[in-house]
């Protein structure tokens, strides 16, 4: 295959998950037909199934595409090279901007009003989706503690604890209709003092194994 062909190849498979997303976002995932996405991305239906087996493959790369940007936002904030009361912050706020996006929230709708015609959706938007944010954060945090940054020998239940607080507060009320009367760099700034309190080191000092050798 040529560049150009390559090229307009990607370009074909974008347009089509444009327009998924949008048929799946306006009308649902049952309703939705590859007939109509492949018109709506001015593509032959033979080059849908080109890059997309069935319909459950073209709905979880709508999810990948609705989490790629912040995806590549989280990893540029949470480097391990800074203490959890820089990363951390930075991460949130870039983590509530992408959860408040209408096509995020209305990817969460979807899921919940399909889950019981279609049960794998729900475990396509954590693969796909929602995992990210775990596993960015899981794998700072399990950082922090071989620093000796925070004491942290389950990073998944500190991070589940961190993200649970902050959506609460900041998310799930969006997704009810109802106004959010916290500050959201209140909640935030206090969520992090609140776990580096319960797991910080006295010192906040890396580990021996950790500190550069002199």
């Amino acid at each position: 295959m040529s560049t150009v062909q390559a090229v307009r190849g990607s370009a074909k498979r974008d347009a089509v998950v444009v327009a998924a997303t949008s048929a799946f976002l306006t009308h649902g995932y049952e309703a939705s037909s590859m007939d109509a996405i492949a018109a709506e991305a001015g593509v032959s239906k033979r080059t849908v199934y080109n890059h997309f087996p069935g319909k459950r493959e073209l709905f979880q790369a709508v999810v990948s595409g609705l989490y790629e940007g912040f995806h590549s936002d989280g990893v540029q904030t949470l480097r391990q090279d800074q203490p959890p009361e820089q990363a951390l912050p930075a991460f949130l706020r870039s983590l509530l901007v992408h959860l408040r996006r209408p096509e995020v929230r209305g990817l969460l709708r979807l899921v919940i009003a399909e889950h019981q015609r279609f049960p794998e959706l729900s475990q396509d938007y954590l693969d796909g989706g929602k995992s990210h944010a775990y596993a960015l954060l899981d794998a700072y945090i399990a950082g922090q503690h071989a620093q000796g940054r925070l004491h942290a020998p389950d990073p998944h239940s500190v991070a589940t604890q961190l993200l649970g607080g902050i959506k609460e507060v900041l998310f799930w009320p969006t997704m009810l209709g109802l106004p959010v009367a916290a500050d959201p760099d209140q909640v935030i700034t206090e969520s992090v003092a609140a776990l580096v309190r319960a797991h910080g080191r006295p010192d906040g000092a890396l580990s021996r194994s950790a500190s550069p050798k002199g």
